[in-house]
Parts: structure tokens; sequence; C-alpha cells
């Protein structure tokens, strides 16, 4: 699927090549593309996306399990939707997989530092 709404990319694909005067510039799933941009160009691309209602907890989280509060969330929940819940937080949250078994976690700085880390200042 050819587009060039990068929104609309970032929700529809698994995978996202990034081209410029026909040659591919970037190759890989949307979180890396926004998270890890492979030169200027693609970041350009990524500056102003609004990380937290495109990437999962998945794509974030953390692998270790240690210092976890009791608050759970799923790694296939979008950040949009648990921010809060995280951010309100003084311990790390555990990251579940789909049958409930503690797969890592997210520190709330994590949270903050991926929705406004990499953004253009605009000041």
């Amino acid at each position: 699927f050819i587009t060039h709404d990068f929104d609309e990319a970032l929700k529809l694909a698994d995978r996202i090549a990034i081209m410029k005067d026909g040659i591919i510039e970037q190759l890989d799933t949307p979180a890396n593309i926004v998270l890890n941009p492979a030169n200027e160009y693609v970041r350009k691309f990524t500056e102003e996306v609004q990380r937290e209602k495109v990437l999962l907890i998945k794509d974030v989280m953390d692998v270790s399990k240690d210092n976890l509060g009791d608050l759970k969330v799923s790694k296939d929940e979008i950040i949009e939707n648990v921010a809060e819940k995280i951010l309100t937080q003084e311990k790390s949250v555990a990251v579940v997989d789909g049958n409930n078994k503690i797969i890592g976690s997210i520190n709330p700085t994590k949270i903050i530092n991926t929705v406004f880390g990499g953004r253009k200042n605009n000041n």
C-alpha cells in the first residue's frame, strides 16, 4: 500500500519503507522508525508523530521485572490508553502478555521520555 500520509501508514502497517528519490531510506516496523530513525530524512517524518497514539507498551518496555508495584498493563496496550495510570505510580509497572504472565516492566520516567523525547523543540 502506498501513501504519503505517514500517520496513516503508522496505524495500518506492520512494516514501512520510507523512500527518497526512489531509494529506500529505512525499512522497518512503525515503532523502530519512530524510536530509531535511520537518518535525518527519516527523523523529519517522525518528529511530529504523537508517539503515545501509535506506540504500544511492548515497544518501549524493559525486560527487567524488579521493583514492581501492584499495577499491571498489557504489552499490547497503546501508550495513550494507560499513560495516566502509569504516571501515578511510584514503582515500575508490570507488563503482562495475553496469559497475564509478567514479561517486563515500564517505569513512569520511560513514558515521559518516550512521549516527549525526540520531539522538535518549538520554543
